[in-house]
């Protein structure tokens, strides 16, 4: 549009010059042309311009172009930036995992010779205590040397599950226990009342209260100690809950030597 203006506007001032010079010097060239020469004339400015005008496009595809390309660059290199910082993030924790297994398997072949010699040393401690609650302790020994012995099971479920086990078997040395059950006692079988006092002492008293026996753990049988089986009754109703408790004697340790009546 501007170019068409342009030229329309030069054609007329052109045509305007021609007529004043025709009219003033008779030898001056025809108007055709002069009109000729000013229309070649506009036509080269018109093709300048119609230039100018797409080298400015150009130069503004170009200069979008470029700042499109600049600010995916922009987001290329902090894409860039981001991951390498995860990838070192990631390798940091993959080291400290290795370190971490490499730990654990130090602690690994540390620590299950110290379990299963500790089971050993429990087995042993149970087989040679007071013979109380046997089927349950025995139940848990079994159990636990089969954790042990899993190749599957986790290293801490074992040590969690050992000193379990070890919490339970110290638990019982601060505990009083009665409870009436089948006992054999100098061969025979006996329905009595047993009486547990911590690991101190086992004992059995006779239904009718008047028999009393307590385990020897050299000889692993039931002695007699008739002379204290009132004392042991009473201890019994403590320990159920049935008496308020109180100071008794009961025999526990080395006992005297009975007198023998001639």
């Amino acid at each position: 549009m501007l170019a068409k203006l342009l030229h329309a506007l030069c054609i007329t001032f052109a045509a305007l010059a021609l007529a004043g010079a025709a009219g003033a010097v008779d030898t001056s060239p025809s108007a055709e042309k002069v009109r000729g020469q000013a229309e070649q004339a506009v036509e080269v400015r018109v093709q300048t311009q119609k230039k100018v005008e797409t080298l400015a496009a150009q130069e503004a595809e170009l200069a979008q172009a470029v700042e499109t390309q600049s600010r995916e660059l922009a987001l290329v290199t902090r894409q860039r930036e981001k991951t390498e910082a995860f990838l070192k993030d990631q390798r940091q924790k993959l080291a400290e995992m290795q370190r971490q297994q490499k730990e654990m398997a130090r602690i690994r072949a540390e620590l299950e010779p110290f379990l299963d010699q500790t089971f050993a040393q429990l087995s042993g401690f149970v087989a040679a205590d007071l013979p109380f609650l046997v089927s349950e302790r025995e139940e848990r020994l079994t159990t636990l040397g089969n954790l042990l012995n899993n190749f599957d099971a986790s290293l801490p479920d074992k040590t969690r599950r050992l000193l379990a086990a070890l919490e339970i078997e110290a638990r019982y040395g601060a505990t009083a226990q009665a409870e009436e059950r089948e006992l054999e006692i100098s061969g025979r079988k006996l329905r009595v009342r047993v009486l547990r006092l911590g690991r101190l002492g086992l004992f059995a008293i006779s239904p009718d209260g008047r028999q009393a026996w307590r385990y020897d753990r050299q000889a692993k049988a039931f002695s007699p100690v008739d002379d204290y089986s009132r004392a042991l009754n009473q201890a019994a109703d403590i320990a159920q809950r049935h008496r308020v408790a109180t100071l008794i004697e009961v025999p526990l340790g080395v006992l005297p030597a009975r007198e023998v009546k001639p």
